[in-house]
């Protein structure tokens, strides 16, 4: 997959009858697969090059900071998600104040038209573009018609009659419901951070501190975890929450790794979401603790035994 960053680079590039797909594709969910899915199969059937466009910061982030989502996969994680797929071409725009001012028309012909070329555009069945998302797939079936590119209109699917939407794997991973959200991604929720110094309060279950890249935490309490380190990849489980034993209030995110004695300050760690073990509580005292983390160790490598990615 080659990666254009910016559409203006187009000019140089001759793309031969794109299809097109585009939107924000935050946590490329089956949704999006099934969408990229389409247009890749498109692209083949008339001979063409399959597109992807995108647009990085979210388009919130750059008009309402104050009403932006936090993301489900950073634009790094995006791009190599977007790897594993058939897709030709990777187009990420630049989101800005400036692009946003565009209206609908000016969108569809001076950015999509004139840029692309396209034969094709897929898009899913609650797009909207251009200025204030006026934009609407009816207009851009009617422009596309005059311009000679087909749009496809591709319709919301549905798991178990939940639809599989970005808002609502977001909703289910700030409640802590890591297996209902995996469903819906197809894959299982990770998080990836630098491992700081923790409290090192030593009660027989060493932690690895994780400082995230994304705002996106599930809800307090304990998860059975797979995590990725420069050392290998090891079962374990993380705390998330404020350690109410101790009497603190800054929440953060312990890893407690299976039989793992190195040093990983400083260094990289992605944790993945296996199970929601239970939600934080508070203990008498130390003791106490430790002894229902030895508890919720046995649990998850029991579930852990019987886990398969």
């Amino acid at each position: 997959m080659k990666l254009i960053k910016g559409s203006h680079q187009l000019k140089d590039i001759n793309l031969k009858n794109p299809v097109i797909t585009i939107g924000n594709f935050d946590g490329l969910h089956l949704g999006h697969q099934m969408i990229i899915k389409n247009a890749f199969q498109r692209a083949k059937a008339i001979g063409g090059v399959s597109v992807i466009y995108t647009f990085d910061p979210h388009p919130l982030a750059v008009l309402a900071p104050h009403k932006a989502p936090p993301t489900i996969t950073t634009f790094a994680e995006k791009v190599q998600l977007l790897k594993k797929t058939p897709l030709d071409v990777l187009v990420c725009e630049k989101f800005t104040k400036k692009f946003a001012s565009y209206s609908p028309e000016e969108f569809i012909e001076n950015i999509l038209y004139k840029r692309f070329h396209p034969k094709e555009i897929l898009i899913g069945h609650d797009y909207a573009f251009g200025k204030n998302r006026k934009g609407s797939a009816s207009l851009l079936k009617k422009m596309g018609k005059a311009m000679g590119f087909t749009v496809w209109e591709i319709r919301d699917i549905r798991i178990d009659d939940i639809p599989v939407r970005s808002t609502t794997i977001r909703n289910f991973i700030k409640k802590g419901d890591v297996y209902e959200a995996g469903r819906l991604l197809g894959r299982l929720y990770s998080l990836s951070g630098t491992v700081v110094k923790g409290k090192q309060r030593g009660i027989g279950f060493p932690t690895a501190n994780l400082k995230p890249e994304k705002n996106l935490i599930p809800q307090n309490g304990i998860y059975v975890i797979r995590a990725k380190t420069p050392c290998g990849t090891y079962g374990g489980v993380v705390n998330i929450g404020t350690c109410p034993t101790f009497g603190e209030n800054q929440r953060t995110i312990e890893v407690h790794l299976f039989d793992f004695q190195k040093n990983l300050y400083g260094k990289k760690m992605t944790i993945t979401f296996v199970h929601r073990l239970r939600g934080e509580k508070k203990f008498k005292d130390a003791g106490s603790l430790a002894a229902q983390i030895e508890k919720d160790v046995k649990r998850a490598k029991n579930i852990l035994q019987h886990f398969t990615e």
